[in-house]
Order: structure tokens, then sequence, then C-alpha cells
């Protein structure tokens, strides 16, 4: 039985997320409930906790300045927080769980599930400490992140994102098409990738591909506009993206539009 600690500013958000884990989630205990980052770090010197539900925007102490104040961090987490923008950005390019409030039950069940199945995943400790490490990295920049981390078996793959050439879907999957010329098959969708990426580096040319503007070599407006990359891959863009990217291009390059 998996032990909970949940941590929010307001009681009614404790009473209902701690109510939803009793009735709706099989496995997991609430051991401990606090109102307050100070409140949850005394919990934890004469407790044990397997999973923190921690909410980001709380006075005083903030959920990321509760972690970093930890020594040890060996728990999961799983932030339930309201939207905002950089935090949000951080947490998914670390591959942190989250959940957003008001909390969905589904979205709670199966962010339950997957702690389960980390705990039983012997490389799941170290790995989370890397997740972590990064996550409060990204944190302190309070920018787009310039890293996203990649969980595979056994391992954490951490790229950076201005090295991504594009992206293109594979069903479920999605492949990105490294400057180096590498190719990566990540278990997200396209639109994962979109809500997470700056768009002001990044745009959606088609449902099945995302560019990077940096690495743009040739428009062509041949069979309704294709976009020639600097790696040699080249995709089609939709009539529905079209003005969307010229209106990118125009914003990332001086000369894009103009005539003699």
């Amino acid at each position: 039985m998996l032990k909970a600690l949940l941590v929010d500013d307001e009681l009614n958000n404790l009473t209902t997320l701690e109510f939803l884990l009793h009735h709706d989630c099989k496995g997991i205990e609430v051991a401990g409930k606090e109102l307050s980052a100070a409140g949850a770090r005394e919990w934890l010197e004469s407790h044990y906790a397997d999973v923190i539900f921690l909410d980001i925007n709380m006075p005083g102490e903030d959920g990321f300045q509760f972690l970093t104040s930890l020594k040890s961090q060996n728990f999961k987490i799983i932030f339930v927080t309201a939207y905002n923008e950089y935090a949000l950005q951080a947490i998914k390019a670390s591959a942190i769980d989250y959940i957003l409030k008001p909390v969905n039950i589904a979205e709670l069940q199966n962010a339950v599930e997957k702690v389960k199945r980390a705990f039983n995943n012997p490389a799941a400790a170290e790995q989370n400490q890397a997740l972590l490490g990064h996550l409060l990295e990204s944190v302190k920049q309070k920018s787009p992140p310039k890293k996203i981390a990649l969980p595979q078996l056994g391992s954490i793959t951490f790229i950076e994102v201005d090295d991504m050439v594009s992206l293109q879907a594979d069903s479920n999957y999605t492949i990105i098409h490294m400057k180096d010329m590498q190719k990566l098959v990540i278990s997200k969708t396209l639109k994962d990738f979109e809500d997470l990426l700056d768009d002001n580096q990044f745009t959606r040319i088609h449902k099945s591909y995302i560019v990077n503007l940096k690495y743009i070599k040739e428009y062509s407006t041949t069979d309704g506009g294709i976009v020639k990359m600097r790696d040699g891959n080249q995709w089609s863009i939709s009539r529905r993206q079209l003005d969307l990217f010229l209106e990118k291009m125009k914003m990332s390059s001086l000369m894009f539009g103009k005539h003699k």
C-alpha cells in the first residue's frame, strides 16, 4: 500500500483529493495532509511518504522552493496545480507527473497507476532524482525549457531543445529529427510537444509536422507549400497553417516577405 502526503494551502482541496484517493484509487492511502511547505517538511521529519501530491502556488514558500529545501527526495512527486505557463512547461519538460485543478478522477487514477509501476522498476529511484533535479534547474530559468527529459527503459535522455530540427507525428508516437541527423522515437503525441515547445521558435505547419524556425532552409510554393529543412527533410504545409507559418517567418527573418 502506497503512503501519500497531500500538500495544499486550501483545506477544501486537501479534503477533496483525500476523498478521491480513498474512494477511487486502489493501493494508496493518505498518510498525512499539510497546509504549507513548512508543515510538510516537519511532517517528513517523523513520517514516510511514497508519493507527495504537491500544490505549486502556495503563499510564503511554493512547491518548488519546498522541494529544493529537502535533503532527501526519495519519493515520487505528483503536482496538483492550476495552470502556470513556465511552471507547467518545466514540469512537462522534466517528465514529472502532474494533474490540473479541478482534479479529474481518470487523470488521478492514471497518475497513481504510474507511481505503482515506477516502484516496481529498480531504476525508478535514480531516475526520479534525475528528473527532479532537471525540473528544479528548469524552474530557476523562468523561461521556456532548454532541455527536455525523455525517460526510456532504464535511462533518461536529455536533449537540447535548440537541437531539434523538426518533429513528425507517427500515430501516438513522435519522431524527433535532431540536427546531428539522429532520430528519436518518443511515446508522446505531437500535440504534447506542441503544448510544451516555445511557439516563438517552433511552429506547427501540418497535422503531422512541427518545425524549428531556425533550421528552415527554404520555403517553396510548390504543391501548396513545402518547407525544406537544413537536415535535408522537407515537409508539406497545410493550407490551414500557411498564414501562421508565413507570419512567423516574417517575424523571425529580417528579409522574409520583402521585395526590391
